[in-house]
């Protein structure tokens, strides 16, 4: 009879362990719906991985650690949570700790129902700018009318770190119906603006939202540092 040793993460009645995690790349700029890590419009940081629908996953566990600039060195990484597959059946999660201007990096392991573990997954990154908040975009509430002009605005208080904005425009209903690269005209905290252009039709008295999402350091033209406002609606009134 074969005996086998016994290790952690590894079950001797069932030895084989989960495959690696792997996370969901970041999408490009301009595809709808955004996909893999980042900013979200809570204010954390939005995490995706691919799940393991072909093994017997119980829980998946986030490790997080900090960046520090300053001494060009990674702290250690210690567990930001462990995601029990029937309380969290999605493959993604928002960590809420988050401070802006700091880089963050993220692993994750998946464990099976045996109790065996996977090995650590890739690290991902991400780096919150400053968020554009709701009281600084126009029109920002559902009663809060658009008219002809068509044109939404938003500024900040404070310069932002920010290469380009990203404007989304869905109905109330989450139906798609534009997003549209922009370059600041200012860098500085002057307003900027976009007009929604005629050919999206806008239904008079329908309620839409739209939010802005600054990118910066983009690495293989996907970004690794930005924000999100928080959705902003208002209703059209075509005149």
């Amino acid at each position: 009879m074969i005996l086998l040793a016994s290790c952690p993460g590894v079950n001797v009645e069932d030895p084989t362990p989960p495959s690696k995690p792997e996370w969901v790349q970041k999408s490009l700029p301009e595809e709808w719906p955004e996909r893999g890590i980042d900013a979200h419009e809570s204010g954390g940081i939005y995490l995706e991985w691919q799940a393991n629908f072909d093994e017997d996953i119980v829980a998946y566990t986030i490790y997080k650690t900090v960046y520090y600039e300053a001494k060009d060195s990674l702290g250690d990484y210690s567990v930001l949570a462990r995601l029990g597959i029937n309380s969290y059946p999605d493959p993604e999660y928002i960590d809420g700790f988050v401070d802006v201007n700091t880089i963050y990096y993220y692993k994750i392991m998946a464990e099976d129902a045996t109790g065996n573990t996977s090995e650590l997954s890739e690290a991902v990154s991400y780096k919150l700018l400053l968020q554009i908040k709701n009281e600084f975009m126009t029109p920002s509430g559902q009663s809060t009318p658009l008219g002809s002009s068509r044109q939404l605005t938003w500024f900040t208080l404070t310069q932002i770190d920010l290469e380009d904005y990203h404007i989304t425009l869905l109905s109330q209903e989450n139906e798609f119906l534009s997003r549209v690269w922009k370059q600041p005209g200012s860098y500085t905290g002057d307003p900027e603006s976009w007009q929604i252009p005629e050919d999206i039709i806008l239904e008079p008295g329908s309620i839409y939202k739209w939010k802005i999402d600054v990118g910066a350091k983009y690495i293989d033209e996907r970004e690794t540092e930005g924000s999100e406002s928080p959705w902003a609606y208002f209703i059209y009134t075509g005149n």
